[in-house]
Formats: structure tokens, C-alpha cells, sequence
């Protein structure tokens, strides 16, 4: 086990886990909730945001295939 700074606009926070992703999990868990958006959250909130967002894995890219 390691322990991890995690920082944010709201402060930092230590957090002991085994790996980054079991941290950063430990936090958002507390501050967030993810679902599938359903259709009435689509008509809701697409005017709202100005894109919807492609997440990536932080440590991987794309590879060019030639």
C-alpha cells in the first residue's frame, strides 16, 4: 500500500490504497454519482453543456496503425 495526494479546487487529501485508481475512486465515490444518462437527461441538459465529452485513460493514447 502507498498513500496518494489526491488535489482538487476543494483542498487535498491523503488516501492509502493500493493503487492510484483505488484512490481517486475512494474520492469521487464521495463526491460524485455516474449512470447512464437516459433520454429525458439528454433533452435536459444538452443545451446546458457545450460538448459531450470523450473520457481516455490518462496513460494510454491512440496508437496510429499504419
Amino acid at each position: 500500500m502507498r498513500i496518494y495526494l489526491i488535489a482538487s479546487n476543494r483542498g487535498v487529501r491523503l488516501v492509502r490504497a493500493n493503487t492510484r485508481t483505488q484512490a481517486l475512486n475512494h474520492v469521487a465515490s464521495q463526491e460524485f454519482t455516474v449512470r447512464v444518462a437516459t433520454q429525458d437527461d439528454l433533452v435536459k441538459y444538452l443545451s446546458e453543456v457545450s460538448a459531450v465529452e470523450t473520457a481516455t485513460p490518462p496513460d494510454q493514447g491512440k496508437l496510429d496503425l499504419v
